[in-house]
């Protein structure tokens, strides 16, 4: 172990079951061009080979420090807390073990910390998706339209965009350690929203907030750990940063400066959950307490569509209020041009016919298309690399001519037409491919 006053930066690791990406992670942190760290590896209680991986890398370098708490069941919050307490660098930067990061992350970071004197630092990061290994920028991790044209800020200096800025994830920020301290937060014991508060409340009470304008994180997506199960059984993870980051908002006297900021940022994100939500009961509850408490209780109720800056945003907390769940579904049911019972009873997605994580090529997009299509951007049960229609009813760019499928690799064709005029050609194109027989999936066929 290096001395303490030696060690710049300390990295918080949270492992919990994350084998298949572990290697990946821990050498992207290992190999960073900033020697002077030190990596604190907790892990929660894994059950995999998560603790002989992380064993290994200790055994090879003594910068590595490996901790094994119990997992309590509500994300990573608690590991992440323990990490902290025993954190002795100058800077902390906290990761996700199932992420990995440019080898000069830290050193970019910490050179801009020090330029700057900056409390946190906080950069640019892409979505890697494991199914085709694509890298897209999402501006919700870094937005850039929303950085003040001056070097070093506080909300003071973007008080309406100050959590349009970034997301509440910690992996993008390092934060001064002595700014941390003084303030004593923590992370929230709240299953899959753990950081928002942490984040959020951090970015309220820094004096020195500074952006490096590059991409050095890769966040995985579709990795094949759906989050959309535990979701239905955590609902409530929806909004409690967000009541809790507002009463402390309140209390430091800084809530009417951010306060639209805030209402905004919350409403997005109460939105996006509400949306994840697959379960027709954790639905329902969710849908009822938003209407009945959540949007009062975060100012969101009695907001002018004038104060949003997403007004499709403020259309659907409206929708929230004036509608019971089942009357949201059956509308979003209608807005497909579904008859609802025919729909549910033959536009259901065939998922026993094919394994999850395949690629397929979805051929349709009439109505049982725009469900299948539907059913698994909700899902992510299979990844959609083509969805191709023989004339573009909508002129949409993310629909195919159906003789572009003749592009695509892909492990099943759904043909998600009725009419055989339609289906004809289809099945044409794919003998032309000598597509296998049992790997093309007619859709529209009630089991």
């Amino acid at each position: 172990m290096k001395e303490l006053n030696k060690i710049k930066v300390s990295v918080i690791v949270a492992v919990y079951n994350t084998e298949r990406f572990l290697k990946q992670c821990m050498d992207s942190i290992v190999n960073q061009t900033l020697r002077d760290i030190e990596i604190i590896c907790v892990n929660d209680g894994s059950t995999d080979d998560s603790l002989m991986i992380l064993n290994k890398y200790a055994e090879s370098d003594d910068r590595v420090q490996v901790y094994t708490k119990e997992n309590e069941g509500l994300g990573g919050a608690s590991a992440r807390n323990y990490g902290l307490e025993r954190a002795q660098g100058e800077y902390i930067s906290i990761l996700d073990s199932d992420d990995f990061f440019e080898l000069d992350m830290l050193e970019k970071a910490v050179r801009r910390a020090e330029s700057t004197n900056a409390d946190i630092v906080v950069f640019g990061g892409y979505e890697y998706d494991e199914r085709n290994g694509n890298t897209y920028t999402v501006a919700s991790i870094l937005g850039e339209k929303e950085i003040p044209d001056i070097e070093v800020f506080s909300y003071h200096d973007c008080a309406d965009d100050i959590y349009q800025l970034t997301q509440g994830m910690a992996w993008n920020k390092l934060f001064r350690k002595s700014f941390l301290k003084k303030h004593g937060l923590r992370f929230q014991k709240v299953k899959y929203t753990d950081d928002a508060y942490f984040t959020f409340a951090h970015m309220a009470l820094a004096n020195r907030i500074t952006v490096l304008k590059e991409y050095l994180c890769y966040y995985r997506i579709n990795s094949g750990n759906s989050q959309t199960d535990g979701l239905n059984h955590y609902p409530d993870s929806a909004y409690i940063p967000y009541i809790e980051l507002k009463k402390s908002l309140i209390e430091w006297g800084i809530y009417p400066d951010v306060k639209r900021s805030f209402v905004n940022c919350a409403t997005s994100f109460l939105r996006y959950f509400y949306d994840k939500i697959t379960s027709y009961e954790s639905f329902s509850y969710l849908h009822n307490k938003y209407r009945d408490e959540i949007f009062k209780e975060l100012d969101i109720a009695d907001t002018k569509k004038e104060y949003f800056y997403d007004k499709r945003v403020w259309l659907w907390s409206r929708q929230v209020m004036a509608n019971s769940s089942g009357e949201i579904l059956l509308q979003a049911a209608r807005s497909y041009g579904s008859d609802v019972t025919t729909g549910i009873l033959r536009f259901q997605f065939p998922y026993e016919r094919i394994e999850r994580e395949s690629k397929i090529v979805l051929i349709g997009a009439g109505i049982m298309g725009r469900h299948y299509y539907s059913q698994l951007m909700l899902s992510g049960y299979c990844d959609v690399v083509c969805w191709a229609e023989q004339e573009n009813p909508f002129d949409h760019k993310y629909i195919s001519k159906l003789e572009e499928v003749r592009q695509y690799k892909f492990d099943y064709a759904v043909v998600a037409y009725v009419q055989q005029k339609l289906i004809e050609p289809a099945l044409a194109i794919l003998q032309d491919m000598k597509i296998p027989e049992n790997k093309i999936i007619m859709g529209g066929e009630i089991k």
